[in-house]
């Protein structure tokens, strides 16, 4: 984008770019429910269900693929395209008004984009990965077959989120959504919620054997 602004003074999304963080959601989908979502087939096993005529590696990674398939993250992944857009855009009208030639303006926003790529890809990286995880344990509980209830855990400590305080939080079933502040959330990280209740957060989804 910074190159193209240097040739020509505009600064376009490219058509790929899009494309480029569709393909690092997935990865980042991929090994996170791959990990939380043998996580909890695992302890299936360990209790003796029987599970094996599954192929549980294509069937974590078809949640991938169904968890970056939805709306939700379609639009967060055109939100990180549009927000890296507006980021060069506030940089080159600092640039401009710091009486910046176009090229030295270019070189201006080249030299800021390791600070805030490095820390918006580190806030991407804890949010989408975490709602991945949930998302896929939640997948891979309803695969045991087991009659499940879930609850919500906090990490209840001082950067915990009033609204995220377990207490107030009630145990659901597989299918209901949690009510968290003024929200309704399938499972922590929820990206189909607001971004004051998904962002940063550190709670997990814990399961309940109804005997």
């Amino acid at each position: 984008m910074v190159e193209f602004f240097a040739e020509t003074g505009d600064v376009p999304v490219p058509r790929d770019h899009a494309e480029n963080i569709k393909a690092i959601y997935l990865a980042m989908a991929i090994a996170s429910v791959n990990v939380f979502g043998a996580r909890v087939i695992n302890q299936g096993k360990s209790a003796l269900i029987d599970m094996e005529r599954k192929d549980f590696a294509e069937v974590l990674t078809r949640m991938a693929f169904n968890y970056i398939a939805g709306e939700a993250i379609r639009r967060r992944i055109t939100s990180v395209s549009e927000t890296t857009r507006g980021t060069i855009i506030s940089a080159v009208a600092r640039g401009f008004a710091d009486g910046l030639g176009q090229r030295a303006v270019a070189d201006y926003v080249t030299g800021l984009i390791p600070s805030f790529s490095t820390a918006r890809a580190a806030l991407i990286a804890r949010t989408e990965t975490h709602g991945a995880a949930n998302f896929g344990a939640t997948e891979a509980a309803k695969e045991t077959g087991l009659k499940l209830r879930r609850e919500w855990i906090s990490a209840e400590d001082a950067r915990t989120r009033d609204s995220h305080n377990m207490d107030l939080i009630k145990i659901v079933g597989m299918d209901e959504a949690f009510d968290v502040g003024n929200a309704r959330l399938m499972y922590p990280g929820d990206p189909a919620g607001p971004a004051d209740e998904t962002i940063n957060c550190r709670c997990v989804v814990g399961f309940i054997v109804d005997n």
